[in-house]
């Protein structure tokens, strides 16, 4: 006779044959603990099982440790093969401490895995705000602490905490006549009176009130004079005065419309628009307004006219450029290949910043004894100086006669005869003004 879950029967089970190699323990399972101390658990079964496992085998198993992750199990050497669990409809390897040593474990082999089909932890995750899961309900002490983001309220600690935290809320008590300067009325937190009509509030030596202000009660009190409860109640002020020069009061921000018409007395102007004005107010020859002190550089350049010259700057570019000499030599790039001259020696100089004054010039024709009619040289550009204003006559140190002629590029031609090799001409030409600041052709002579 057997006994199988309370059904009793006359038949013996050692005596059953089964199709197959399939044994009666693959069909029953078995109970184990496991040993072992990795994740890797091992279980023998007693009896063992005799052939491999097999789908559908089903074995309750009690573990010597718990889990720290991914983990196996090996019945009477028969293979290790991964234990996992049925997570949102898929099967996902066992997390930390899924197995402990408390509880009783049932695994079903699938063909794959075992899986664990009972026993496990509640694998239901905690809620959060962006995912559904378990929560526990707050003690009344968290509610009223506020601080935990983890558990839940109930109604009734709700109403428990509202009704401890809604103590002293605004109650409108109606009016209160001040004409007379009454003394404040017993009140509880939050009782509220509006005035009537002005005077005072707290007696003669209370708080001035005007009509449409309000009293607040902060404290439960009895009532009285400004010296003893006075502290209790505040005073919400709700018809304050146009603001004057001699009045403490309310004002409005002025627009910008009204800053930069500069009529209206009545309006507070802010930083911006008082910047925005100033900003906007620059100093021309028809308008008053703000100007910038220029720099040394901007006054010795003079081609700036929005920026205001200080008397220093003035006297540093004045004595920089009245009376004031400055020696220049003709460059290589000055005079042509027509004429020779010797480079360091032939200069001229700039007397105040733009009249020309000759100082020592000296020219030879390159090829020695021949005729000269050519633009030669590039002097400082005339300051709109007349046609032929700037020509004349030379003479060279061998008595011949020389033509010049300076244009208003400052271009400067001359016509005649050398003699000789060291016929030389004197290039002593009568002052002028140039240009200023001073300014030259910017091609260079053949």
């Amino acid at each position: 006779m057997s006994a199988i879950g309370g059904y009793s029967s006359d038949v013996n089970l050692n005596d059953l044959n089964y199709v197959g190699d399939f044994p009666v323990e693959n069909s029953l399972g078995g109970f184990g603990v496991t040993s072992g101390v990795t994740d890797d658990y091992v279980l023998e079964l007693d009896p063992a099982l005799k052939n491999a496992y097999r789908q559908g085998l089903s074995i309750q198993v009690k573990f010597n440790h718990g889990n720290s992750g991914v983990s196996t199990i090996n019945i009477n050497g028969k293979g290790a093969v991964p234990i996992m669990k049925a997570m949102n409809g898929i099967l996902v390897d066992l997390d930390t401490d899924d197995l402990g040593t408390i509880n009783h474990y049932l695994l079903l082999f699938d063909g794959t895995c075992f899986q664990v089909v009972a026993g496990l932890k509640s694998s239901i995750e905690t809620a959060s705000e962006t995912a559904e899961g378990k929560a526990r309900i707050a003690t009344i002490e968290e509610v009223n602490a506020g601080t935990s983001n983890s558990t839940f309220v109930t109604p009734q600690k709700l109403a428990s905490y509202v009704a401890d935290k809604v103590t002293g809320l605004w109650e409108n008590k109606g009016t209160i006549d001040c004409s007379m300067n009454p003394n404040y009325p017993a009140a509880l937190a939050g009782d509220a009176y509006t005035v009537s009509a002005g005077g005072k509030i707290g007696g003669a030596a209370g708080e001035d009130v005007q009509e449409m202000d309000v009293i607040v009660c902060l404290v439960d009190n009895a009532g009285g004079d400004q010296a003893s409860v006075g502290t209790s109640w505040n005073v919400i002020q709700s018809n304050v005065s146009q603001a004057t020069e001699t009045i403490a009061g309310i004002i409005k921000v002025a627009s910008q419309a009204l800053v930069n018409g500069g009529t209206d007395d009545l309006s507070a102007i802010t930083p911006l628009k008082l910047k925005t004005l100033l900003d906007s107010r620059l100093a021309t020859e028809t308008l008053i307004g703000l100007i910038e002190i220029a720099t040394q550089a901007e006054t010795d350049l003079g081609a700036d006219n929005q920026r205001a010259i200080t008397p220093l700057r003035l006297k540093t570019r004045l004595d920089n450029y009245l009376n004031r000499e400055s020696l220049l030599t003709i460059t290589a790039e000055q005079i042509g290949t027509t004429m020779y001259h010797t480079p360091g020696r032939n200069r001229y100089s700039v007397v105040n910043g733009n009249m020309i004054l000759i100082k020592d010039i000296r020219l030879k024709r390159t090829g020695g004894a021949g005729s000269v009619s050519a633009w030669v040289m590039n002097f400082p550009k005339p300051n709109n100086s007349p046609t032929g204003a700037l020509s004349g006559t030379l003479t060279s140190n061998g008595g011949q006669t020389f033509f010049y002629n300076i244009d208003s590029n400052g271009r400067v031609s001359i016509s005649g005869t050398f003699i000789d090799p060291n016929d030389e001409l004197l290039f002593n030409i009568h002052p002028y003004i140039a240009r200023y600041p001073i300014e030259y052709d910017a091609t260079s002579p053949a």
